[in-house]
């Protein structure tokens, strides 16, 4: 995960040297902006009632409940044990004191480059302009990552007897991408020999990799397999 950071930190800014003192009244700042006000899971207007489960089909959340974890700030722990869960659908991680606290008292994270939190061993990193990804595997030139999202169907009503009703509905979708220690980012294609393609130079070392392991790209496993390979590979580039 260090490593995500990082790139991203060099990718976008070139630091000027700071004292000890502007770190620290920096990350001061943050930890007091850390919070907002999360809207839009309790807004009237959102799609989703919390309060009223029962009426959907699915949920728009990673997991449902809220679980233990860790919030870091440049990788320093800033909140540990508490409680956090994924929002999919509005790409925000909520986060509330205790796990028995009221959920409509939950907030959500700044969406930062510099923060980036754990849920046992999940790891929520924030990419700017692209959104919360969960870390697969964080290498040292190359990491996969996850992109999670719901499809929301609204509920149908059944128009005569020859329907029938339906909840609203979210749908699990995901995607992945390969992401380089100069902070470029290739999403997979759908396509499994597509998915050869976004490998760019590396295509035929990956090809010949996945010839010889017997390895299927639309497998998460099989693919986490791949790039730590390509990440082992001395000089091997996109």
């Amino acid at each position: 995960m260090k490593k995500i950071i990082y790139n991203v930190i060099i990718f976008l800014f070139i630091f000027s040297p700071i004292t000890t003192a502007q770190s620290q009244n920096l990350a001061s700042q943050r930890q007091v902006a850390l919070f907002t006000n999360n809207i839009d899971i309790y807004n009237e207007n959102s799609i989703y009632d919390p309060s009223n489960p029962e009426n959907y089909d699915g949920t728009p959340y990673y997991i449902d409940n809220f679980i233990l974890g860790n919030v870091y700030l440049e990788n320093e722990v800033i909140l540990s044990n508490v409680a956090l869960r994924y929002n999919a659908i509005v790409d925000e991680i909520e986060h509330k004191e205790t796990i028995t606290s009221d959920d409509k008292e939950a907030k959500s994270l700044v969406k930062s480059k510099d923060i980036y939190a754990t849920i046992m061993k999940d790891t929520f990193a924030f990419i700017p302009f692209k959104g919360y990804y969960l870390v697969v595997f964080d290498g040292t030139n190359f990491s996969l990552l996850k992109k999670i999202t719901k499809k929301y169907f609204p509920a149908k009503k059944a128009k005569n007897n020859y329907e029938t009703s339906t909840l609203a509905k979210f749908e699990d979708r995901f995607s992945y991408s390969i992401y380089t220690k100069n902070g470029e980012m290739v999403e997979f294609p759908k396509s499994k020999n597509k998915k050869l393609k976004a490998f760019g130079n590396s295509e035929k070392l990956i090809k010949d990799y996945i010839k010889e392991k017997d390895l299927d790209l639309n497998k998460e496993k099989d693919l986490k397999k791949v790039i730590i390979y390509l990440d082992g590979v001395e000089g091997a580039n996109l």
